[in-house]
């Protein structure tokens, strides 16, 4: 079996490191989408969102950082500009607008505060009630919890807004309620209940393939938050456990061809959804596996349903 070519249209840069990048310009492509026009540190052009970073004042010429956010299966890279004011993980102050309080898509009630930062942007950050409802200061001290697509996702600085919280790491049994849309960002969620009687979301587009509906039980790990501090809940895999072995079948080999020219290959494998499971692979690995059909791997991760693999070695 042969490496396929496939060209991606940007640089090989590493996720989750920060980058210097030059604004060169903004251009509409189609109705209302607006794009920077970004040069990458090699030179190498590449688009980001605008609209999500219109209040960060970019402009023509300007040197800006930005962190690679994601890059996807597909070798496509994702940025997120650093915030001019704010810095993820630090505590910043912020002016209090006005509190309230509404009923989740869960059917709880959350308590809140509207907060304006320096750019005149409003966010909204949880806290408990026990702070009163009406009564709420000039200002607040926030932790930046997580800055993406230009959102700040803010914890009141020393204040669990929800105690009694599930332990991270640790496993539950939950129960489906129902399913529900959430208006805030238009996507269906599933509404799950711990055995404590609490109830949390859990987003249906990642777990379409687990058939989950009303009345079903499932095991779920607690695997961080979402960034406003909701608990992120990964269902049990169907079909496989972390630390587990096992053989699948090679589905295909690509080389990707980067702007650079810099050249990445990969061995991509089928999960028992039809999902790809890609693998990057260096040129001496590459030319002992290739002749492989079949290859013992183990499982390292599941996020989102997505299983990630390293390999061992011929099935």
């Amino acid at each position: 079996m042969e490496f396929r070519p496939v060209k991606i249209q940007n640089s090989l840069l590493t996720e989750g490191e920060t980058y210097l990048f030059k604004v060169l310009s903004k251009m509409e492509l189609g109705h209302n989408e607006t794009y920077f026009v970004l040069s990458d540190p090699l030179g190498y052009k590449m688009l980001m969102p605008a609209g999500f970073y219109n209040h960060y004042g970019f402009l023509p010429g300007q040197e800006i950082m930005c962190r690679v956010d994601k890059i996807n299966c597909n070798g496509r890279m994702f940025l997120e500009p650093l915030n001019p004011w704010y810095t993820e993980g630090k505590v910043f102050d912020f002016k209090v607008v006005c509190s309230g309080r509404r009923k989740n898509i869960a059917g709880i009630n959350e308590y809140y505060y509207r907060l304006m930062d320096v750019s005149g942007q409003t966010w909204q950050v949880r806290r408990p009630l026990a702070n009163g409802f009406d009564d709420f200061p000039d200002k607040v001290n926030c932790f930046i919890e997580r800055i993406k697509k230009g959102k700040l996702y803010l914890g009141l600085h020393g204040v669990d807004p929800s105690p009694g919280l599930l332990k991270q790491g640790q496993t539950y049994e939950f129960v489906i309620l129902s399913e529900k849309v959430n208006p805030d960002d238009g996507f269906a969620y599933y509404i799950v209940e711990d055995p404590n009687g609490n109830r949390h979301f859990l987003r249906k587009k990642y777990f379409i393939n687990y058939r989950f509906k009303k009345g079903l039980t499932f095991t779920g790990r607690i695997d961080g938050t979402f960034g406003d501090g909701l608990l992120f809940i990964e269902p049990k895999h169907p079909a496989y456990e972390i630390g587990g072995e096992y053989v699948f079948e090679v589905n295909r080999l690509e080389e990707y061809i980067f702007s650079d020219g810099i050249r990445q290959k990969n061995i991509v494998f089928k999960d028992c959804f039809d999902e790809d499971i890609k693998v990057k692979v260096d040129d001496q690995a590459a030319r002992i596996w290739a002749t492989c059909n079949k290859l013992k791997c183990r499982v390292f991760k599941i996020r989102k349903s997505r299983v990630e693999v390293e390999i061992l070695g011929p099935a």
